[in-house]
């Protein structure tokens, strides 16, 4: 019997695990950023990555964001489109995933973008660089 009172002690405690917190659970605290993006233009107020400032290659850029997911991008000589979502899959964060096309400088906003604030008027995002760890830091504002 002591034996048996021995082994289930064991499996209990074996059972139990530390990686049960609620850390990992995302709130949706960003879901209203589904309709705050599509209600009017917007323009890139920061982008740097690391030590490099980017933000003046867009500022000639107006950004509209439809419902459908696309993206618009225009200044008075070029129009990029591109496709953009909200995600909240991921287990650390919930991301806004901008994708246009390799053209420069829109090169540079492609990425899943872990989302650090959003209002009506601005959005404050950022990602972790992959080989060097550099932080990036992108801002969109309401024109």
């Amino acid at each position: 019997m002591k034996r048996i009172l021995i082994l289930l002690t064991i499996v209990s405690f074996a059972s139990c695990s530390s990686n049960d917190d609620s850390g990992n659970v995302n709130t949706n605290e960003f879901e209203q950023i589904k309709t705050t993006l599509p209600q009017g233009e917007w323009k890139v107020s920061k982008l740097i990555d690391g030590q490099s400032d980017h933000t003046v290659d867009f500022e000639s850029f107006v950004f509209s964001f439809n419902e459908d997911g696309t993206v618009v991008a225009q200044n008075d000589l070029f129009t990029e489109n591109g496709s953009w979502v909200y995600d909240n899959t991921s287990s650390s964060s919930e991301e806004l995933v901008l994708q246009f096309s390799e053209t420069t400088p829109f090169d540079e906003i492609n990425d899943d973008w872990d989302i650090v604030s959003e209002s009506n008027s601005k959005i404050e995002l950022q990602d972790i660089s992959g080989g060097n760890g550099d932080i990036k830091l992108l801002t969109f504002t309401k024109l």
